[in-house]
Order: C-alpha cells, then structure tokens, then sequence
C-alpha cells in the first residue's frame, strides 16, 4: 500500500467515469462506440513528412521485442515457475507442514490476491510519471523479487505453526512483488505492437525465451538439489541446496529484468494521457469484469493455468514415486519438464503458422486445448522414464499452443475496450486476470489436497501405497485434460473473431490515429 500511494501520488484524478462524463454509445457496425470518441474517428492523423501513416510500428524492432521477451519471457518464468516447481513439495515434503495446511495456506493466498492484483493493475493505468506509466513499478519491484528466490527457502523449522506462518507471509510477498514486475511488463505487449503481425512476432520472441526461462526453473534446481522431497537425504542438507539453488536463480531473474527495463519497454507517447481518464477503483473494476468477451476469457485461461500450475507441482512427487526417479538423479525431474518446453520452442512457429492461416484466435486456440488434453491423458498409462520423456516431448505441442495464443487473445480484448472507452487499460485487464488466474491455484491444492487425503497421504510419508501412486498419476494426467477440455468449450462463446474483430480493428486504428495527432 506504501508503494501505491507512492507512485500514484503522480497520478491525476478522474472526474466521473473515464475522466468525463458519462459517454453516449452509438451503434457503429458491430461495436459500440462513445459518441465523442466516434466523432473524432472522422480527424484524419497527421503523417510524416515521407507521406506515411505515424501509427508505425518501425521503432519497436527485433532488438527491441528481444530485449523486452528476455524479462517478459526468461524473467517471469523463472521466478514464477521455480516458484511452482517448488514450493509444494519443498514445504510438504522437506519442512513437514501438513498438506490441509499448505492448501490453506493458499486459499488465504487466494484472499490477498483479490485485492492485491487488480489494485496494482489499476494503480499503474492511473500512474503518470516522467518516466510513464509502468516502468517505475518494474524498477522498484524486480530486485525485490530477485531476493524472494533465496528467502522462500529460508524457513523456521521443527514447529509446524511457525513454518506454516512464514510460508503464508513468503507466498503473499512473493506474489505481490511479482505481480508489480509482470503485470507491468505484461501490459505494455499489446501497447507497443499495435499491429497484428506486429503482436505475433513480438510473441514468437517471447515464446522462445519463455520456454528458455522454463527451462532454466526446472533444471537449475535439478542440478543442485540431491532429493527434492528430502525422502532419502537428511533434511537440512536439502534445505541448503534449496537455497543455493534459488541464490542462482535470483541472480538469473535479475539480469533478466536489467535488460528488459533497460533495452526492452518503451511507453508510445500518444498514450500518456490516458492516465487521467482511467476510472475510480471501483468503476474500473465493474467495467473490466463486466466485459462479457473477457469473462469467457478468464474462464480459458483460468483452466489452462490451472493446468500449467499443477503439472511442475506434481511432477517431483510423480517423477520420484510413479517413475522411480531416486537420489542424485533429480536431473531427470528437470529433463521431465524441460523436454515438454523444449518441443514447445520447436513448435510455436507451427502456431503463428496456423494463427496466420486460419485468421481465427478463437478456433487455433481451442484446437491446442484439445489436443494438449489429449496427450496429457495418455500420461496416466506411463511407468518408464524413456517413455515419460517422449510423451512429455509430445505435449509440448499443445503447451506451445497455449502459450503463444492466450496473450494474443486478450490484447484483442484490451483493443475492444479501448474502442468502447478510448483509453488503454491494460493494467485492469491484466490485473483482474492475474486475480481470476491466481484462484486457478486454490483449485490446483484443493484438488492435491483432496487426492492426498483420500489416498492417506495428508502427512508425507517416503513410502506410499497403491492408491497415492493411482492418485498422482490421476493429478497429472486426467484433471488436467479436463480443465483443458473445459476451457475449449469456455472458448466456444468469444466472440472476437471474422468480421466482428476486424471492425474493432478498424475503429482502433482509427481512435490511433487521432491520438498520434493530438500528441503531434
């Protein structure tokens, strides 16, 4: 709250809603369009002196969506994720905290982020500085968040109470400081390419050096701890490695960042404005959640984070107790994952391809949920490692699909907005998303929790039986394929897509360029 106050201190309070008064929507094809915002469509924009259009692009290059995929990719994965793979089984399994109580732990999490997240998403819309709207949260949250990597594994140990309050108190700083540097990060993507090509090939960048940062969460620790569940390894020999490990990860994170905030963001000027227009909090908020095409949006992604949640959640557990994986071959968890990521960096340009073919989000995204789905059922029937590693390869293919597609799906969202309200609020949407995505996690322990109790697994113990092992070859293959299945039928009711979209499209460019004139 301190840092809110803080920076929005800069900020310009709206007067009534977006900063004027309530605007009058006029039917325009198929979109609705504020009255004022409508008129001004018909000012044609200023060009440059060569004749062209300066709603260009041509200063956000290659060099530049490189610099910004190195933290908007390598970075957010590599302290989220590591986070994910973790955290779980660090403090179920090496700290002993009971598995009711970390899925508490979670859910009071859950509670947090309710106001947290779409505070912070609004507060940067609302942000005015001389150095723009997001960059100052990135500059003040990421070496912060750096140090989290080393103090999450730092607990009090030997008193369940005290262990559980500490990881309460290190989930919620974590997820804070988080949430400051990517939504920030997040929302400057659809703002910096505005053009549809643009979008796709900053996104391919970014889905490289996503899979990239993976990679690095899931191996790192591999390379250093000897037994990520401490079953076979003295306890406070495991929680140094954990410790180690994450030093290492702390510093990676951190480059990351460096670079993105240095080479990576820039804030288009024809955009400085619109801080003064966004909302009241509570304005805001009715209006994000009460758009109907990105209500069925947060019900996708919610079950595609659901899925990317508990799958490196479950995956040391499965690895060490289904695929036999023992000490000092904890490399393997890693390969487990990092083979899944790495065939999905070979196959995200089969994604842009099909994107661009189809010229249909909504379709190229429920054909990955599906055939992800699929695949990930297969995993139930697997007991080999050799085996685990191909069917991992080949789910790759669907995970790339999700990756690549769901940023892309909510800019269009954003763009939507933006012609029926004439400002960027990227931070809401993003906000609001990262709360309904977060809720994805209380689903992800409810549903550990709830196999780990019936299966007599409430309190680690080296040595489970039968049904424990049918459980988590259940957690990491049938719920997710449901979730999945789920989300491709949430998919069936968006409706940005043929004709619809590219009328916002156009009513977007044009909102563009009246903007770049005025700033002209």
């Amino acid at each position: 709250m301190i840092m809110i106050s803080f920076i929005t201190a800069y900020t310009r309070p709206a007067d009534g809603y977006f900063g004027m008064q309530t605007p009058v929507y006029t039917q325009t094809q198929s979109a609705y369009v504020p009255k004022e915002i409508y008129v001004m469509q018909c000012v044609p924009a200023k060009t440059s002196a060569h004749g062209e259009d300066s709603m260009s692009s041509d200063d956000y290059k290659a060099g530049n969506k490189i610099a910004f995929a190195i933290g908007g990719g390598s970075g957010d994965q590599i302290t989220y994720f590591a986070f994910t793979f973790l955290i779980f089984t660090f403090y179920y399994a090496v700290v002993g905290v009971d598995v009711n109580l970390v899925t508490l732990g979670f859910v009071m999490w859950s509670f947090w982020n309710a106001i947290n997240d779409p505070l912070l998403g609004l507060a940067s819309d609302r942000t005015k500085t001389k150095w723009g709207r997001r960059k100052p949260w990135i500059a003040v949250g990421f070496i912060p968040l750096s140090f989290m990597m080393i103090f999450l594994w730092t607990p009090p140990v030997g008193n369940m109470a005290l262990s559980f309050v500490y990881f309460l108190v290190m989930i919620m700083v974590f997820d804070t400081l988080f949430t400051m540097v990517s939504l920030n990060i997040t929302s400057l993507f659809p703002e910096m390419w505005l053009e549809e090509k643009e979008r796709n090939s900053a996104n391919n960048y970014r889905s490289m050096f996503t899979v990239i940062g993976l990679i690095v969460a899931f191996i790192v620790p591999t390379l250093f701890i000897s037994d990520l569940s401490a079953a076979t390894v003295p306890a406070a020999q495991v929680l140094s490695e954990y410790q180690f490990s994450g030093a290492i990860l702390a510093i990676a994170a951190a480059i990351c960042y460096t670079i993105t905030l240095l080479w990576g963001v820039r804030e288009r000027p024809e955009f400085s404005s619109d801080s003064q227009s966004v909302p009241n909090w509570g304005k805001a908020f009715r209006h994000t959640l009460g758009n109907r095409t990105f209500q069925w949006y947060l019900v996708s992604n919610t079950c595609v984070w659901y899925v990317f949640g508990l799958i490196p959640t479950i995956v040391p557990l499965y690895g060490q107790f289904v695929l036999n994986i023992g000490a000092g071959e904890t490399i393997m968890l890693g390969l487990l994952l990092a083979a899944a990521f790495i065939s999905g960096g070979i196959f995200v340009n089969l994604w842009k391809y099909l994107v661009n073919r189809w010229d249909d989000l909504r379709k190229t995204w429920m054909v990955a949920m599906v055939f992800w789905a699929v695949t990930l059922a297969v995993v139930v029937f697997v007991s080999d490692v050799t085996v685990a590693l191909v069917v991992f390869a080949i789910n790759g293919i669907g995970l790339a699909g999700n990756l690549q597609l769901r940023d892309l799906v909510i800019a269009h969202i954003i763009d939507e907005d933006e012609v029926q309200t004439g400002v960027r609020r990227e931070g809401a949407f993003f906000g609001v998303n990262a709360l309904i995505m977060r809720l994805s996690v209380v689903f992800i322990f409810l549903s550990i929790a709830s196999v780990f109790n019936n299966t007599g697994w409430a309190v680690f113990d080296p040595l489970p039986g039968a049904e424990t092992i049918l459980g988590l070859r259940l957690l990491l293959g049938v719920f997710p394929a449901i979730a999945l299945l789920m989300g491709a039928l949430g998919m069936t009711r968006f409706r940005l897509t043929g004709e619809e979209w590219r009328s916002v499209k156009k009513q977007r460019d044009e909102i563009h360029k009246r903007k770049i004139s005025e700033v002209a």
